[in-house]
């Protein structure tokens, strides 16, 4: 089983990306005189211009929050539990730091929507969810804690 943690809303929400990774090419790391395997530099075949290779500073910056439209999970997923038009990946590993961000953009993103749902699933197993529902002013991070810990799929809507 995987778990997929996404948002659904009517309207587009807004992508954050992990300000901490960058995708490089081979010669763009060859440049920053970045050690690489020599399989990867005696290949031929890849193309060395092509940004493939992922640096990051900290392993632990490798779990900063993002939020993707495209979605590593197909939305049929998503569809499954949520009849919102819009479903972004919330990408993370939990820490009340994170859970704080998390607040802060949705408390941005609801300028311009009605509710934002936040859903946790494990796939492959669809059992019926625990929705509930709290306004954005009394939102803090213990109602986020189920992002962290929970067996059953779980929806917390976030309304203005």
């Amino acid at each position: 089983m995987s778990l997929f943690q996404f948002l659904a809303s009517d309207i587009l929400l807004k992508e954050v990306k992990n300000p901490y990774i960058e995708f490089i090419s081979i010669n763009e790391a060859l440049k920053r005189d970045i050690k690489l395997s020599d399989f990867i530099i005696n290949d031929t075949k890849l193309d060395r211009d092509k940004k493939s290779i992922l640096i990051c500073d900290k392993e632990e910056h490798l779990d900063e929050m993002e939020i993707n439209h495209d979605m590593y999970y197909s939305s049929e997923y998503a569809k499954e539990y949520s009849s919102k038009q819009y479903f972004s990946e919330l990408k993370w590993r939990y820490t009340e730091l994170r859970a704080k961000k998390l607040i802060d953009y949705l408390k941005e993103q609801l300028q311009i929507s009605d509710e934002i749902e936040i859903w946790s699933i494990w796939l492959g197993e669809h059992k019926s969810a625990n929705v509930e529902s709290i306004n954005i002013n009394e939102l803090n991070i213990a109602d986020l804690e189920f992002l962290h810990d929970h067996e059953t799929p779980k929806c917390l809507v976030i309304k203005k």
